[in-house]
């Protein structure tokens, strides 16, 4: 079990690390199909790996100057409040509905993260309107969180690079510090209720740890626009992947 526990939270690092994604379409099946935890369990232990991950891979992108705190900030604060907000309005939404529209949005994102260099400067927002577009991706990444049951990895980084003109690798620093409150919040709720398998933290924070080393380390390597192909391409395959979900539940 032990073992088991190191690989999962080295995939969620390494994924987190490298493309500020945490890897929770794996990690919770992998909890639920080769560790067997129920989904409740399931979902409840995979965001305590995000905290290790995140945590990690913000410290990294900072010490490489490519984390914008105050941007991270603004984000964080409507994120924070929104998040429980939202997962108790959608408790009872179709969520494979709602999944499937998620699928739609993370798709289109990355087909303009792709496109970004031809599309120049027309979606880059003005400083005057900064903060208040921080603070309107904040609240978006507290629907995302609340209602779908992920981390905003998906829509934190390309609304950085998109909306704001960053380069790939300062939007994923900014993207893991900003999601870092939302985190801690979960994990204390999903601990009063109860739905998180303590025996498996230590081996889950072992490998999420060194995947978030590895996965940052290589993304800070990586030259910018090959990083920004490699985050879109994974943005396409999990708007698809969601997409997916929507479709043969709609079938069944």
């Amino acid at each position: 079990m032990y073992y088991k526990s190191i690989i999962i939270g080295l995939i969620a690092g390494f994924g987190g690390g490298l493309v500020s994604l945490g890897g929770g379409t794996l990690v919770i099946p992998l909890l639920m199909g080769w560790v067997g935890l129920s989904p409740v369990a399931a979902r409840g232990t995979a965001i305590v790996v995000a905290i290790f991950s995140t945590g990690m891979g913000a410290f990294i992108y900072h010490q490489s100057n490519m984390l914008d705190l105050p941007v991270a900030i603004w984000v964080a604060l409507p994120s924070l409040l929104v998040t429980p907000l939202a997962a108790s309005w959608s408790e009872n939404w179709p969520a494979k509905r709602l999944k499937a529209g998620f699928g739609i949005a993370v798709a289109v994102g990355g087909i303009l993260v792709i496109s970004r260099d031809e599309i120049g400067s027309a979606l880059t927002i003005s400083d005057q309107w900064e903060i208040p577009y921080l603070l309107m991706v904040g609240v978006i990444e507290g629907l995302v969180a609340g209602i779908i049951g992920i981390s905003g990895g998906p829509i934190l980084a390309p609304l950085f690079v998109l909306g704001m003109g960053m380069p790939q690798q300062l939007a994923q620093g900014c993207s893991l510090a900003a999601r870092l409150p939302a985190v801690a919040s979960g994990i204390w709720e999903n601990w009063h209720l109860g739905n998180i398998h303590s025996r498996l933290i230590p081996g889950l924070a072992l490998g999420s740890l060194s995947g978030a080393w590895l996965g940052s380390r290589i993304a800070l390597w990586l030259p910018e626009h090959g990083l920004r192909l490699l985050f879109a391409a994974l943005l396409i395959f999990l708007g698809g992947h969601y997409l997916h979900q929507g479709f043969v539940s709609r079938q069944l």
